[in-house]
This record gives structure tokens, C-alpha cells and sequence, in this order.
């Protein structure tokens, strides 16, 4: 074994979820479609790809994906087992409500291509390149998922690579994604149709620097046989079904016994209770991840900083786009005040100061909108400088500028929130000290030139 958290061989049960299909012989079964539960809680994470359509993908908020991603990398970390059913790589861009239409052209060479891939949400994005169908599937000998592999009996794609997508372990050590030995599956002239990775320390080998902690992140080929066949063959390494089922004649639903009805009744009884438990308990956790998550506007950076920053002006009443891109604003927030239509958010995250650098890009994104729409926007750049040092102590770090920075600021119309006075408002909001009103915020936000120091 590979070391598969929660194997027959591990002595315990498991938890085991399924994430996108059912079987009832997995602990929990999520839909795509479902109210995501934090997908780090069980010992294996089963992820099956196959359901994951492009129609379906656009029709899930990238708010979810990005805390499936956020859920699914901790499982990882945390020494868990993610095992994905692998479908052929594509990107589901969104599309623009009006023309039906993706909004970014792929030939943009500013536009990450793996940015709306199918994977984007796990640890590792595979590429993928299409076959000719082959019926040579070749399992390492003694693969733990070997059940499950026997019974593929063809493929369409195999897997040309990965594009490591989480390389920052909990304590911010640096992570790559290598191959474990034994794991790997391939067709008959080499090529890749399966194989498990785990993460190591960067600079050093499989052998001297896999973190201790960490799980593994299991691709198969996907299945050709019935899904809950297929599904349960994988269950069976975690000891949750069996191999072999026979299943028994019709007539013998037909010879009712009295108490096994009864007890029936009240399983399903429970099982109603325990679910509508189990939903308010998601929703309680759901909230109060969302609450939480507004501390990453003092210590995050990059994607996860956007999302805190969007999250918080949502909160405010502002009417909020998260964009990204490399060739796009962060933010673009809905402002009718102060003569803008807009407000195009730069954000930034920074260990000791930001640059000026940082508020240019921001005056950037002012002209490109401004030659798209010719209505000038509010720039409006959201630093979180010293991101590492204790808050509140470091208010006062936080808040300081330059006063070259301080004038071209003004110069530019150009309104500096510092993370941490996006932080204070929303506890402000979430505490019920201040309630949010949107007219008054973005009068506030247009009127400044400058650094805004207090929403409230």
C-alpha cells in the first residue's frame, strides 16, 4: 500500500465521501449541484470527474470551487487520501450573459489556459490529449486500486502531465508534486492513464523530503463499467464494500417479515433527522467559514486575498465582481457615486511594504476601462502590506505610505483602503456595530484621494 489513510490494512474505519455521484456505501455522497460541507473532515475524498460537464461547471458560483480548492488542498496536507476518477482535461470559461459567449478569448496570451480548467479546483491540474480508443490498461503490479482498474476496459485520453496548482504547505514551506512508486498506470506504448503524487519539500527528493503530513492525490482512468460498480470497487479498499455482491432474485422483496419492516420505518426516520441535522450543521459551518474567512484581509495574498477583499465590499452592500486575470482589474466594483459608474480594485498583497509599482498597475486598469466605456472609473487599490506581522500592532505600518505614493495618489484620484480598514468594517458589520449602506460607502471611496482609513 501506499499508505492510503484508513485502508483495511489501517486497523479503524474510515470516513469516506464521494464527491460527485452516490453510492450507498460511502459515508457521505455530494452533488455538484449540493451545499459543499468541509471536504477536509473525512479520511478520503473520492472525486469523480466524469459528471463534471462544461454546462455543469458554469452553473457552479467560482466562490464554491474556490472553497472546494481550499477544502481539498487542507485534506491533502493534512494527510488524507483525494482519489479522482479523471475525465479529459477542458476550460469552462464563463460566459457573458448577453452573447452566450466565453468573456476572455483563449488566444489571449495574458489568460492562464488551466485559469477555468475542470481541475482547477484540486492540487494538481492534469493535461490531457486525446486517442484513438485502447484497451491495454497496465497497473502497476500490486496498485492498491488494482479491483478497480481490471474491470477498465478501454480509454480515450491519456495524461500528457500535471500542472502543480498548490505548492504552499500550513506552515508556508514550499511544496512540489511528485510521483509515489508502485502507483502508476499506463497503456501499452507508455503513456499515462494513471498515477498518485504527494507532496515534496522543494530542492529535495521522494525519498529525503516528502512532508511528513501529507496525504496523497490518486488519479484512475475512468471507469467503463456501471458507475456504482466501478465506485464500489474503490469503497472496497477503505473496507466500505464489499468486491463481490451478488444481487439476489426479484421475488425475494416479495416475502415481507414484519419487524424488518418496522425497523426499516425507523431508520429512514432517522436518517431524515440526521440529514436535516447534518444540513443545518453544514450551513452553521458554511457561515461560519464565510465569517471567519474575512481575517485572511490581514495575512493573505494573491487569489485568496481577492476573495477576502470581494467578500468584504460584498458585505458593505457594494455590488462586486471578483475579475482576475492577469490582463483584467482584480475587483470592479458597481459605484453610481461621485460622477463613476465603476470602481477598478488593484489589490495587493505584500510581507514588508507594497510598491509604487503596485498603485500604477491600479491607474492601469483606470485608462483600460476608461478606453472600453469611455466613463472614467474610481481606481481603487486595496494593499495589505506587512501581512505577516501581528494585527493590530502593526496598524500603523499598515496604514503608512510614502509621500511620493501619497501625491501621486492624489494626482490620480486614486483611493487607498488598506486590507486591514476592510477587516474593521466588516467585524464592525458582523458585529452589529455599524450597518452597512452602499450610497454612503461609495460616496465615501469616490470622495477619497488618498488613504481611507475608516469606513465607519
Amino acid at each position: 500500500m501506499t499508505g492510503i489513510e484508513g485502508s483495511p490494512r489501517a486497523g479503524r474505519d474510515p470516513q469516506v465521501w464521494l464527491l460527485g455521484n452516490t453510492h450507498p456505501a460511502a459515508d457521505r455522497s455530494i452533488g455538484w449541484h449540493d451545499q459543499l460541507p468541509n471536504l477536509g473532515d473525512p479520511d478520503a475524498l473520492i472525486v469523480d470527474m466524469t459528471t463534471l460537464t462544461k454546462d455543469v461547471i458554469r452553473q457552479i458560483d467560482s466562490l464554491k470551487l474556490d472553497q472546494a480548492k481550499r477544502y481539498i488542498g487542507d485534506k491533502f496536507f493534512s494527510g488524507g487520501t483525494v482519489v479522482v476518477v479523471t475525465a479529459a482535461e477542458f476550460s469552462a470559461t464563463p460566459l457573458d450573459i448577453e452573447t452566450v459567449r466565453p468573456i476572455a478569448p483563449w488566444g489571449s496570451p495574458f489568460v492562464d489556459r488551466h485559469e477555468h480548467s475542470n481541475y482547477r479546483f484540486l492540487p494538481a491540474v492534469l493535461e490531457t490529449v486525446p486517442t484513438e480508443k485502447g484497451s491495454r490498461v497496465l497497473p502497476d503490479a500490486g496498485h492498491d486500486f488494482g479491483a478497480y482498474l481490471g474491470a477498465v476496459a478501454h480509454f480515450e485520453f491519456y495524461i500528457a502531465g500535471h500542472v502543480e496548482r498548490f505548492r504552499t504547505g500550513p506552515g508556508g514551506q514550499q511544496f512540489a508534486l511528485e510521483r509515489v512508486g508502485g502507483q502508476d498506470v499506463r497503456d501499452n506504448s507508455g503513456h499515462d492513464l494513471g498515477f498518485a503524487l504527494a507532496a515534496v519539500e522543494e530542492g529535495r527528493g521522494m525519498r529525503a523530503g516528502r512532508a511528513a503530513n501529507t496525504g496523497t492525490l490518486v488519479f484512475l482512468p475512468p471507469y467503463t463499467e456501471p458507475a456504482a460498480d466501478a465506485i464500489g470497487k474503490i469503497l472496497f479498499v477503505y473496507g466500505k464494500a464489499p468486491l463481490h455482491e451478488e444481487v439476489p432474485p426479484a421475488w425475494v422483496e416479495n416475502l415481507p417479515i414484519h419487524k424488518g419492516a418496522q425497523l426499516q420505518a425507523e431508520i429512514a426516520k432517522l436518517g431524515a433527522q440526521r440529514s436535516q441535522i447534518q444540513a443545518q450543521i453544514d450551513e452553521l459551518a458554511r457561515e461560519r467559514d464565510e465569517i471567519m474567512g474575512h481575517r485572511r484581509l490581514l495575512h493573505s495574498k494573491g487569489h485568496e486575498l481577492e476573495e477576502a477583499v470581494a467578500s468584504a465590499f460584498r458585505l458593505l452592500g457594494l455590488d462586486t465582481k471578483q475579475m482576475g486575470g492577469a490582463d483584467r482589474e482584480d475587483c470592479l466594483l458597481a459605484m453610481d457615486a461621485g460622477g463613476y459608474a465603476h470602481g477598478v480594485v488593484e489589490v495587493k498583497g505584500a510581507g514588508n511594504r507594497t510598491k509604487q509599482q503596485d498603485i500604477v498597475q491600479c491607474e492601469k486598469w483606470v485608462d483600460a476601462k476608461y478606453t472600453l466605456e469611455g466613463r472614467l472609473p474610481k481606481g481603487i487599490f486595496v494593499p495589505n502590506q506587512h501581512r505577516m506581522k501581528e494585527y493590530p500592532k502593526s496598524s500603523k505600518e499598515r496604514l503608512w505610505f510614502e509621500p511620493n505614493e501619497l501625491k501621486y495618489v492624489r494626482a490620480k484620484d486614486i483611493c487607498i483602503i488598506p486590507s486591514c480598514v476592510l477587516f474593521e468594517a466588516a467585524r464592525q458589520v458582523l458585529d452589529g456595530a455599524a450597518a452597512p449602506d452602499a450610497a454612503k460607502t461609495a460616496e465615501k471611496i469616490a470622495g477619497t484621494r488618498g488613504v481611507l482609513e475608516r469606513v465607519f
